[in-house]
């Protein structure tokens, strides 16, 4: 309005904002805008030397997690270093089991679609496979593909 104010409550606005850049973001030409104006705001106010301390912090703290996460996950850690080879179709690879006859054996999803299919699965290290939220063990990579296309294509984001 020519007043200044937007006449509508705060989580109004902020629901019309989530929607708007829900519809902008599947724009590809205003995604790369949007990344460059980021890249730019960053280098313009010197963000690398104003948190340089927080970031190597960051960094070591990010190394340590990793080694204990292959710690107690050696059988990940295994399936990675034999699937690195891969040509990868879309961004990640994702395996459906870690036993070692399934280390190449994987799904290919986008770096979007492959989150959001772990928000619907559960790691079971004895068996070494995932399970859906219901505990139903995927033990075949046609059940487990099946299942989190059906997620990802019902769930919201």
């Amino acid at each position: 309005m020519s007043d200044g104010h937007l006449n509508k409550c705060i989580s109004c606005t902020k629901n019309d904002e989530k929607i708007r850049l829900q519809k902008k973001s599947k724009n590809p030409e205003w995604l790369e805008k949007e990344r460059a104006r980021g890249r730019e705001k960053s280098r313009r106010l010197n963000y690398s030397e104003k948190y340089k301390y927080s970031s190597d912090k960051y960094k070591k703290s990010l190394k340590q997690n990793t080694y204990s996460y292959f710690d107690k996950y050696p059988e990940k850690l295994k399936a990675w270093s034999m699937s690195q080879m891969i040509k990868r179709e879309l961004d990640e690879i994702h395996h459906w089991s870690y036993n070692e006859e399934d280390y190449t054996d994987v799904i290919h999803l986008t770096k979007k679609d492959h989150k959001k299919a772990h928000r619907f699965i559960i790691y079971d290290q004895e068996r070494r496979m995932y399970r859906n939220l219901d505990g139903i063990l995927l033990d075949t990579i046609d059940k487990h593909f099946e299942y989190i296309t059906e997620k990802i294509k019902t769930e919201a984001d």
